[in-house]
């Protein structure tokens, strides 16, 4: 078996790399699949990563990349610097996008992505056969000990998903972190009801949506003083999509608001970050770690 060929080879190859020097390394993957006699993780198809995203190629992996680096930043605040034995989960992982980003600082090993849509499980595992992708129900279990993480992620997920199963994933993500483990997820900020808003004006005027997302938008938290009053309140906000492939009831657009976080899950994680900065991410990033 050769280098290239090797699970840990990227690990190996790229590891003492600093982040921006990484990022070019991925971006220079797009055009191949090699880079320094390397094999890299291939990339889905770009209609599956618009599907996912809204964009694709080198535009996702810079978001991605955004994101890893604010990881890595709340890691080491939170006196948890990521090494190579760090065992992460990347919940919700559509392609498999986030966890090549972390191939470069933890070892094949410790990096699990999980995924509920079938195709888009199947295009993770096709597009990176080094890493372990698994199937998640709609509600946990995950087939893992409990535990045996010290950081799960997870990007533009918990914008979906409905209290419901938001509730339940935080119980389990407690269940499966050792102690003082780390979550750091997004959530639509307060902003995206102005986002909304301005998605149905724009269908009102006879304008065409970009997206098929944005006609889901537009019809989000059609009364936004409401939803607004909701948010000052500290509730949850959730407006269901019929859109597939997730039951109407629990897919659709959703916002949690700092309040809500520690009023409902405030005894199983300390809250370290609510960040509403659109300067730095296009959505809220919120870091929680585990109490015992």
């Amino acid at each position: 078996m050769t280098h290239s060929d090797r699970t840990d080879a990227v690990f190996e190859a790229f590891h003492g790399l600093a982040d921006e020097e990484w990022l070019h390394v991925l971006v220079s993957s797009l055009g191949g699949y090699e880079v320094r006699g390397v094999r890299m993780p291939e990339f889905p198809p770009d209609d599956l990563q618009r599907e996912i995203h809204g964009h694709h190629g080198e535009v996702s992996i810079h978001e991605a990349h955004v994101f890893y680096r604010e990881i890595k930043a709340y890691c080491a605040y939170a006196g948890r610097p990521l090494r190579p034995e760090t065992s992460v989960l990347d919940f919700g992982c559509g392609w498999g996008r986030m966890a090549r980003l972390f191939m470069k600082d933890v070892r094949s090993q410790s990096l699990v992505s999980v995924e509920h849509t079938d195709r888009f499980l199947m295009a993770a595992r096709r597009a990176n056969p080094f890493l372990p992708f698994l199937q998640a129900g709609l509600v946990p279990p995950l087939p893992l000990v409990p535990g045996t993480l010290d950081l799960i992620t997870s990007w533009s997920t918990f914008s979906h998903l409905d209290e419901f199963l938001a509730g339940h994933w935080m119980r389990e993500f407690h269940r499966l972190l050792k102690p003082d483990g780390l979550v750091v997820f997004t959530t639509q900020s307060r902003r995206f009801l102005s986002f909304c808003a301005e998605q149905r004006l724009r269908r009102a005027s006879g304008m065409q949506l970009e997206h098929p997302w944005h006609e889901a938008c537009a019809n989000s938290f059609v009364d936004e003083a409401q939803a607004n009053s909701h948010f000052e309140a500290g509730r949850f906000l959730h407006a269901a999509s019929a859109k597939r492939p997730q039951p109407q009831a629990h897919y659709g657009e959703a916002i949690i608001p700092r309040n809500y976080i520690l009023k409902a899950w405030g005894g199983m994680f300390r809250l370290i970050e609510y960040l509403d900065n659109p300067v730095r991410l296009p959505q809220v990033l919120i870091v929680l770690q585990k109490i015992e």
